[in-house]
């Protein structure tokens, strides 16, 4: 029987590889009968599940390996995979601490935990199991690259480029690793070795819109009217979880609190109030107590997680900001903290605020400041825009606004340095000038 169930086994593992799962399921079922806690073909039956696209299943079998005495370790990484997949990564790290209890050098669960520690918010943690995971297996190349935004995150500008070196000198195709590393260089002002990196990602994947993106910001060609939609959200998914506390612990962000106190004497009671690419929902708490109906929009399906999490909005929407605004009511009110940043021509997003605003309602929002007011907009290396006080003026005219409040602020901090803003405040007066 012992060597019938091996051939068996065999021939699962074979059908398992060539891609026939009917025939690899069939095969592992049949050897469970006679070996109901073989802990290996209980993980390798769900694997096969999981190929199948039927995590359900596969879930049962991970979880009747991982409950043995002693547990399928590989079962036991599989469930953590399918508990971060799922959203569950608090109960990703509990199954991923006991497997490194048991195996200390388990790179592959080091670095999944970390992934999963940013996704709780824990940067700290996360980027210790990034370390552990490149210590016990330095030749994983996603694990370096992970340690290096984890790096960034804590403003180690260069140790993260020497991590996505080394994820590079391990997979020189490493797209991800190449833009990163872009980034890091960019950051640090060595804008030809950053154009080289986008230029490899160019080149790995022909039409990467946020590799070309980064290399207009570098002034190699005319910037185009905004970031990609894909590039933004990349970004903001990417950070979701550590996202406030770094920005708001770390680095003082006060320009949600700093927009509300300037609109503030404007408000009523009861307003039906858009929060424009609300982010992780910093804003909501202030406009809550005046709001009767409070929506956030952004587009990023991950901040839009962190901001449920609050209890203070009214519906929350995956929603680009150029795309066609079809909102079933108009607003009292729209405020948007550090999101026209984004964006160069402003023009679309005030015409379709101004449209989407009851007569006498506002909008309010930052914009980083441009100081020569003999251009509209400039895109600057850092990936943003600044914008001048004469071009956000008559952008707002031409769309029937007009400023009730305009102030110099400092809107965040980069690298160190403060940088100079512009909030605004303005009202809809009906007054809209037509196109020529």
């Amino acid at each position: 029987m012992k060597n019938e169930c091996e051939h068996i086994l065999k021939q699962a593992a074979l059908a398992h590889a060539e891609g026939r799962l009917a025939d690899a399921e069939k095969a592992y079922l049949e050897i469970l009968k006679a070996e109901p806690d073989s802990g290996s073909v209980l993980n390798a039956l769900g694997t096969v599940f999981l190929d199948q696209a039927q995590p359900d299943k596969a879930k049962a079998y991970f979880e009747k390996a991982a409950n043995l005495n002693p547990p399928s370790l590989s079962a036991c990484y599989n469930l953590g995979r399918l508990k971060q997949m799922a959203g569950d990564d608090r109960g990703a790290i509990h199954i991923y601490r006991a497997i490194v209890k048991q195996q200390p050098r388990f790179g592959l669960a080091w670095n999944n935990m970390g992934v999963a520690y940013r996704e709780i918010g824990d940067p700290e943690e996360a980027i210790s199991c990034f370390r552990r995971a490149v210590a016990f297996a330095p030749d994983m190349a996603e694990a370096w690259n992970n340690l290096g935004v984890a790096q960034d995150e804590f403003h180690m500008v260069e140790n993260a480029a020497s991590s996505y070196r080394k994820a590079i000198e391990i997979q020189p195709d490493y797209a991800s690793a190449h833009f990163n590393l872009g980034v890091s260089l960019q950051k640090l002002g060595q804008f030809k070795a950053a154009g080289d990196h986008y230029n490899k990602v160019l080149a790995i994947k022909p039409g990467d819109a946020a590799a070309k993106f980064m290399l207009q910001s570098l002034g190699t060609s005319a910037p185009p009217d905004a970031a990609p939609a894909q590039h933004v959200r990349r970004i903001f998914d990417q950070c979701a979880g550590t996202f406030e506390k770094i920005l708001v612990n770390d680095l003082q962000y006060q320009t949600p609190e700093r927009l509300f106190n300037l609109v503030r004497p404007h408000l009523k009671q009861d307003l039906t109030v858009l929060d424009l690419g609300c982010g992780t929902g910093l804003g909501s708490q202030f406009y809550r107590p005046y709001a009767k109906f409070l929506m956030g929009v952004d587009v990023s399906a991950k901040m839009l997680q962190k901001a449920a999490e609050k209890n203070t909005y009214d519906d929350l929407i995956v929603f680009d900001i150029l795309q066609d605004w079809t909102f079933s009511h108009p607003f009292d009110l729209i405020y948007s903290s550090d999101v026209f940043v984004y964006f160069g021509n402003l023009d679309p997003i005030i015409r379709s605020a101004s449209s989407d605003l009851v007569h006498g309602g506002m909008i309010a929002f930052s914009v980083e400041k441009l100081e020569d007011d003999s251009t509209g907009y400039q895109l600057f290396p850092s990936g943003r825009y600044a914008h001048s006080h004469r071009y956000i003026r008559e952008c707002l005219k031409h769309h029937g606004l007009a400023p009730v409040e305009e102030t110099d602020a400092v809107i965040r901090k980069q690298s160190g340095d403060e940088v100079k803003g512009l909030l605004i405040v303005a009202k809809k007066t009906g007054n809209e000038r037509l196109p020529t």
